[in-house]
C-alpha cells in the first residue's frame, strides 16, 4: 500500500460507517494549508467559500435559470426539454417519484453564456494540465471538463465511480443540498469494480444494495457528507463516490490534473490501452507522458497552466 493509500485508510478507519467526522469544512483556507492538509495527503474537504468570487455565487437559483436560460433546449435520456420545463419537472419531483438524474450538460456547449459567471477558476484548483503544452487532447475524450448538473429530490447518481483518468474532482453547490457518499481508495476489492470500465463499480442500485448479491460491499467503509449551497467539495483522485439530491439542486463540476496526480493519470492512460490490447500504444504514451511531466513542472514554475480563466479544450 502506498503512503497516500495508508494515510487514506487511516482516515476511513477513524469514523464509523456512514459518518463524516473527518470531512472538514473550511473557510478562509490558505492555499499552502490546502496543499499540506488536503491535496498532498489526498483528503476530501468542503471549502465553504472557494467560489465566492463567481458572479453566480449566491444567486444561481432555479428562478434565475428559468429567466435567463429557460428557452435553452437540453437533452436528457434521449428527450428534448426547454430548460424551464426541465426545472419545473425537477422542482415538482419527490423522493417517491424522482425526476430524471443526472441532468448534466457541458457548459461550453450548452450554456456558454454562463462561463463568465463561473469565472475566475479558484486558485486551489490550479494549475491544471489538461490543456497544457504538448498534452494529447485525444486522451480526454471521456472527460467533460466543466459541467452543470440539475437535480430534484430523490435524484440519485446511477453508479459508484471515481473520476476518469484519476483526475481530482471539484463540485460546487450553486443551489440546494446534495449528499455525497465517499469510499477511500484501497477498497476496490470490496466495491465490485467493473473489469470493462475500471473506474466504475458494477454494483446495481448501489444506493440500496443487495448484500446477498454483493456481500463484500457490506465491509466497505463509507463516509457521507452533505454539501450545501455555496460550498465546494474537493475529491482527490481515485476517491470513489456517488451522490443524491436532497432537494432541488444545481451544481458546477470540473476536474483537475496537476503534478501531484500526474503519475496516477499516466497509470490509468497506460492501463486503459493495455486493457484493449494496444500494448504498443500504451508503451509509447507512457514514455511520452513520463518525459512530458517534468517539462510541465518546469513550465509551471513560470506560470504555465495557472491562468484564472477556463482553459477549455
Amino acid at each position: 500500500m502506498s503512503t497516500n493509500h495508508a494515510q487514506i485508510a487511516d482516515f476511513a478507519d477513524s469514523a464509523p460507517h456512514g459518518e463524516s467526522t473527518w470531512v472538514d469544512r473550511r473557510s478562509d483556507l490558505d492555499e499552502r494549508a490546502f496543499v499540506r492538509d488536503y491535496r498532498e495527503p489526498r483528503r476530501p474537504v468542503v471549502i465553504t467559500d472557494a467560489a465566492c468570487a463567481w458572479p453566480l455565487y449566491g444567486h444561481g437559483t432555479p428562478d434565475y435559470f428559468r429567466q435567463r436560460y429557460g428557452e435553452h433546449v437540453v437533452r436528457v435520456r434521449g428527450q428534448d426539454y426547454r430548460l424551464h420545463d426541465l426545472i419545473d419537472l425537477l422542482d415538482a419531483s419527490t423522493v417517491e417519484r424522482p425526476g430524471p438524474y443526472p441532468c448534466k450538460f457541458e457548459i461550453a456547449k450548452t450554456f456558454r453564456d454562463l462561463l463568465p459567471e463561473v469565472t475566475p477558476r479558484f486558485a486551489y484548483s490550479l494549475p491544471d494540465r489538461q490543456a497544457g503544452v504538448g498534452m494529447p487532447q485525444r486522451l480526454f475524450g471521456a472527460v467533460n471538463n466543466l459541467e452543470i448538473f440539475f437535480g430534484g429530490p430523490g435524484g440519485e447518481f446511477p453508479y459508484l465511480h471515481y473520476d476518469v483518468l484519476r483526475l481530482h474532482a471539484w463540485i460546487t453547490q450553486i443551489h440546494g443540498d446534495k449528499e455525497f457518499t465517499l469510499y477511500a481508495p484501497g477498497q476496490e476489492h470490496l466495491l465490485y469494480v467493473n473489469p470493462e470500465v475500471p473506474w466504475q463499480s458494477s454494483i446495481r442500485d448501489h444506493h440500496h444494495p443487495d448484500y446477498e448479491r454483493y456481500p463484500l460491499f457490506r465491509e466497505a467503509k463509507c463516509q457521507k457528507v452533505v454539501v450545501r449551497a455555496g460550498e465546494t467539495l474537493f475529491l482527490p483522485c481515485g476517491w470513489w463516490h456517488t451522490a443524491r439530491s436532497l432537494n432541488m439542486t444545481i451544481s458546477i463540476a470540473f476536474d483537475q490534473l496537476g503534478a501531484d496526480n500526474w503519475r496516477d493519470f499516466v497509470g490509468d492512460v497506460v492501463d486503459e490501452r493495455r486493457r484493449v490490447g494496444k500494448r504498443w500504444l500504451a508503451s509509447a504514451l507512457g514514455a511520452y507522458l513520463t518525459v512530458l511531466g517534468p517539462l510541465l513542472s518546469v513550465l509551471e514554475r513560470f506560470g504555465a497552466n495557472a491562468a484564472v480563466e477556463w482553459g477549455l479544450r
